[in-house]
């Protein structure tokens, strides 16, 4: 057992991927994927259930391996996604995703469900006896993975969640979530999808959840977008709806899923990492810790994210702050703070620290073209991180400066991109705007309103300024905030 207390948390020489979030008796279990990298390029092989509690969503205790994988030629010889199940003697059973390159059907390698089971969530066997297959009637056998199990008090039967193909479904919109019913958990029936929408290759990490009034059905895909969405219903049985913003993140937080305590329920993500430690390296797959609270709108039951309150609330001492820095723009003093105007492109700037901080600004934005956050920037704006906000598509993406290495000829510089590294999302109502930034190394989230969460990896620049940006038009700034942890004493630098 290990205690660790960074913001963002990736085991010593490994990588964190899917996370299987359980909550009991106020502590919430973390078991996720445990991604050694033995071997350079080479992603989720020998793969095992690690193990974290915490309560805060700051403080983890790390237990070490939770559930053992089986040998070279054993179907579990990698362990996958799964749920855990608490029965009703007490003991838990946790189904988890068994899978060997070795095991195949019709020249395909296939996966499986296995379980294991315990007397405590510390203690996990697996039960050899226990192999669930697809039927190869109505579901294809090489995508069988990532099962959900919970109890349906209306029908007394346990049912079964899956990543899953429709037999003979097409390679790019055949994938579905599977059904399939137990009365004991030892024989399953194979039912029709539960949703099969036609649009997808596969729908990975399926769970729903209830809360006040609204089904929940959480999913992640990597054809379209590399990301985490939801449905919602009024009844288990659809019909679903698609919100108008249907994420919980951005690209960079894949196979969200989500636990609760019965008052607050939580995201439970991983922020990936980039191929040579740069930020225009390939993403690849596993990486770092990353938790959100889920808020419902009471009125329409649309879905957003904030950070914990003791995540919000981990860098804890406040940096004195100078007057901003007005680059190609007027800025004046007010009473609630300062007021900006630029007849085209003008920020308003301030010194961070060069790593490991919280930085919040709130702003009102008039007669814009178009805004944003400036970070880790040169004070010619020419380097560094924008956070683009389009005040008429009301959309919003990371940017960064420049796009690319220069090729020979000047116009080689990726003027052709739309954005460089993030996934586009929905810019928040109204023209007043809280952003908040948790920086810690190389990983980057961004909270907007208390509504959108943007998880990003920022490798290439650090230091330098963050501030307001504006093309052709004025805002009201009511305030540059700064805080570092209390034991790091970090000092901005110019």
């Amino acid at each position: 057992m290990e205690t660790r207390d960074d913001l963002f948390y990736k085991p010593k020489d490994a990588w964190v991927g899917d996370l299987i979030p359980y909550y009991e008796d106020g502590l919430y279990y973390g078991f996720y994927l445990h991604d050694p990298r033995h071997r350079e390029g080479e992603y989720a092989e020998e793969t095992t259930w690690h193990l974290i509690t915490t309560k805060d969503f700051v403080n983890l205790t790390y237990y070490g391996e939770a559930i053992e994988r089986g040998g070279e030629d054993a179907p579990n010889k990698n362990a996958y996604t799964g749920s855990v199940l608490k029965t009703k003697d007490g003991s838990y059973q946790v189904y988890y995703t068994a899978f060997n390159e070795k095991v195949k059907h019709n020249g395909r390698s296939v996966q499986s469900v296995m379980r294991a089971v315990g007397k405590d969530l510390y203690h996990l066997k697996t039960d050899e006896d226990f192999l669930f297959v697809a039927d190869d009637l109505l579901y294809e056998a090489f995508d069988w993975r990532d099962p959900f199990v919970f109890y349906h008090e209306e029908e007394r039967k346990y049912w079964m969640l899956l990543a899953a193909r429709e037999k003979g479904g097409g390679s790019l919109r055949g994938g579905c979530i599977a059904l399939c019913k137990s009365e004991d958990l030892e024989h399953w029936t194979y039912e029709k999808p539960f949703f099969a929408p036609h649009m997808y290759v596969t729908m990975e990490c399926p769970e729903v959840f209830f809360m006040n009034g609204w089904w929940y059905l959480v999913f992640s895909t990597f054809n379209d977008r590399f990301v985490t969405h939801y449905r919602m219903a009024r009844d288990l049985n659809g019909p679903w709806k698609i919100p108008q913003d249907d994420l919980f993140d951005a690209r960079a937080d894949y196979a969200i899923k989500t636990a609760s305590d019965g008052r607050r329920r939580y995201a439970f993500g991983w922020i990936p990492s980039k191929r040579g430690n740069c930020d225009l390296g390939p993403w690849e797959w596993g990486g770092t810790m990353v938790f959100h609270e889920i808020l419902q709108n009471p009125d329409n039951g649309v879905l957003a994210v904030r950070a914990p309150e003791k995540v919000e609330d981990y860098y804890d001492q406040a940096v004195k702050q100078a007057e901003p820095q007005a680059v190609w723009c007027e800025i004046k003093a007010a009473d609630t703070g300062w007021e900006m105007d630029t007849p085209m492109y003008g920020a308003a700037l301030i010194p961070v620290p060069t790593d490991s901080f919280y930085y919040e600004m709130e702003f009102t934005v008039e007669e814009c073209h178009e805004f944003g956050i400036a970070l880790h920037v040169d004070e010619g704006l020419e380097k560094g991180y924008f956070l683009r906000m389009d005040p008429f598509s009301r959309q919003i993406a990371w940017d960064m400066w420049p796009r690319a290495i220069q090729g020979k000829y000047q116009w080689q510089i990726k003027g052709d991109a739309a954005c460089q590294l993030e996934t586009v999302r929905r810019l928040p109502e109204g023209n007043r705007f809280r952003v908040q930034i948790l920086r810690e190394k190389d990983i980057c989230v961004t909270y907007i309103n208390g509504e959108v969460a943007l998880s990003m990896r920022m490798y290439d620049h650090k230091g330098g300024c963050a501030g307001l940006y504006l093309v052709q038009g004025k805002a009201q700034i009511k305030e540059f905030s700064i805080r570092v942890r209390n034991d790091e004493n970090q000092s901005p630098s110019a």
